[in-house]
């Protein structure tokens, strides 16, 4: 009797056959090693059944990677780490502006410029190498939403009335617009950004380095990357612009607890969990 392929549910109910080089792919992004992947999923794999959810496929790969290698169980989380920038979206574009800064761009998240028509609330500008840049920064609580052709359409439209504002000596002059997310672009939205030259930076787009990979190649994880960290914690660092584990880890105890007003106690166990998880090894 033929064996029977073992079907997976994703998150929009649609119903694959279980991809195992998917699964692997996304414990390689997170650092481990192949052996340690193989022995994963081969633990994880009998404990499926036919048609289950990825999000219990993810949650049995995330114990396995807490049991052997906790620093990679937080890479592997990145995404959920992203989600708990929110809920108004405001600390995704702090976090947005410390990434872009540390690829070498002079970043700002001012609040507002006013265009030729109507004034806008801008949420981050960069600059490099003499060319300015218009960015929105689209947060999504649900990494199953998109950046649909309305959103795309309305930031170019902004950009241009920017642009317009600046010929009058009403803002900044601006030579690039983006959209950074942590969600995806439907079709229609990347064809008409593409068309306009806009640059689009989704989770998984553009194929060469997607705001995943910016994220890894880099370490720079966002400080939400620590499970047990609270909201009025988040606040704090967000409030000193310190949204970046990469950014606290050769901090003192003492000088992180003066920065962000947390209990030393509390600043020592935070900076062992960054420099474990930028390190890529067990603390």
């Amino acid at each position: 009797m033929t064996k029977q392929q073992l079907m997976v549910t994703k998150s929009n109910g649609q119903v694959v056959p279980f991809d195992e080089g998917r699964i692997a792919g996304s414990m390689k992004r997170s650092g481990v090693d192949q052996k340690t992947i193989e022995a994963i999923l081969h633990t994880v794999k009998p404990k499926l059944k036919h048609k289950a959810r990825t999000s219990v496929i993810h949650k049995l790969i995330r114990e396995e990677l807490e049991a052997r290698a906790p620093w990679a169980a937080a890479r592997y989380d990145l995404r959920e780490a992203i989600t708990k920038l929110g809920p108004a979206g405001y600390n995704f574009e702090k976090y947005v502006a410390a990434v872009l800064k540390a690829y070498g761009y002079k970043t700002a998240t001012p609040y507002e410029y006013q265009g030729a028509c109507i004034k806008h609330e801008i949420d981050v500008t960069a600059e490099k190498d003499g060319r300015a840049v218009f960015i929105e920064a689209k947060f999504r609580h649900d990494f199953r939403a998109t950046i649909n052709i309305k959103d795309t359409m309305a930031t170019w439209t902004r950009f241009l009335d920017l642009v317009d504002g600046s010929k009058l000596g009403l803002c900044p002059h601006f030579d690039e617009v983006w959209i950074v997310t942590n969600a995806r672009f439907t079709d229609q939205s990347l064809q008409f950004g593409h068309c306009k030259n806009m640059k689009l930076v989704g989770w998984n787009h553009p194929e060469e380095r997607t705001f995943a990979q910016m994220v890894d190649l880099n370490e720079l994880y966002p400080i939400t990357i620590i499970k047990e960290l609270k909201n009025i914690e988040l606040e704090k660092f967000a409030e000193a612009n310190l949204m970046l584990c990469r950014d606290i880890q050769e901090m003192t105890p003492e000088a992180l607890s003066t920065a962000v007003g947390l209990p030393k106690n509390r600043s020592e166990e935070i900076l062992k969990i960054c420099k474990m998880v930028i390190e890529g090894r067990n603390a």
